[in-house]
């Protein structure tokens, strides 16, 4: 009985631990699903209506440090920086901003 015992337990315990795993592995690959829906891409490979939006008076003193297009849709994402301050703006092709 105790050995019957032990082994429900064993069994019930390693289903959990694959139970876990999977979770993990779902999850990760959901991440990796998100990451993948955006490229990195140049600067200079913008739009060039997302170029004078950036060069507009609201963006005054601020650089690019990154820029992403995103697969699935014309949206680009810029990641920008004015010293210490760091801000992300999204924009469509047509240099509108697009709200999250």
């Amino acid at each position: 009985m105790k050995k019957m015992l032990f082994a429900l337990l064993a069994l019930v315990g390693s289903f959990s631990v694959v139970s876990a795993a999977a979770t993990v592995l779902n999850d990760n690959a959901t991440v990796i699903a998100l990451e993948d829906e955006k490229m990195q891409i140049k600067p200079e490979e913008l739009p060039e209506a997302v170029k004078a939006a950036l060069n507009s008076e609201d963006y005054t003193g601020w650089q690019i440090s990154a820029a992403y297009k995103y697969a699935d849709k014309d949206v680009y994402e810029v990641e920008l920086k004015n010293g210490e301050e760091v801000a992300t703006v999204k924009f469509d092709k047509d240099g509108q901003r697009v709200e999250e």
